[in-house]
């Protein structure tokens, strides 16, 4: 019975783990941070011009900075947190873009989970910008 009832089960479980490894963050878990003083390795600032939802997750329009980066991209912070509604409430993550380093067209929404990225989505076809441009201050 015990055989019959790993054989039956086998499936399912690698069809999870496949899910699993296919949902994994591409990039490193800890991209390092840009400061100011390395001078421009990419656009300072990209701007989404409308909100856009990946299933439960919830990233704003507004201007979004460049924060970090790792071997494969660029990781813009969301200028508030990126919010997910589930059936108990919303939660907010910190989060934001992801622009890849061999096609700047390609854009994935990004969250911190338990200590580490999680690439999210397709944002490639949200309007949106990059630009350098220091953003004036509103009165």
């Amino acid at each position: 019975m015990s055989e019959f009832f790993l054989n039956r089960a086998t499936p399912p479980l690698f069809n999870i783990l496949v899910v699993f490894l296919f949902s994994a963050c591409a990039g490193s878990s800890h991209p390092r941070i840009v400061t100011p003083s390395e001078g421009p390795i990419a656009p300072r600032y990209l701007e989404l011009y409308r909100d856009k939802q990946i299933a439960t997750l919830h990233f704003p329009a507004g201007v979004y900075t460049l924060s970090a980066a790792d071997k494969i991209g660029y990781y813009y912070r969301a200028p508030r947190k990126i919010g997910e509604h589930r059936a108990a409430g919303s939660l907010g993550h910190d989060g934001g873009i992801f622009v890849s380093k061999r096609d700047p067209n390609k854009l994935r929404g990004y969250v911190w989970r338990a200590g580490a990225i999680t690439h999210v989505g397709n944002l490639s076809h949200v309007r949106h910008r990059l630009f350098d441009q220091d953003i004036p201050a509103e009165f």
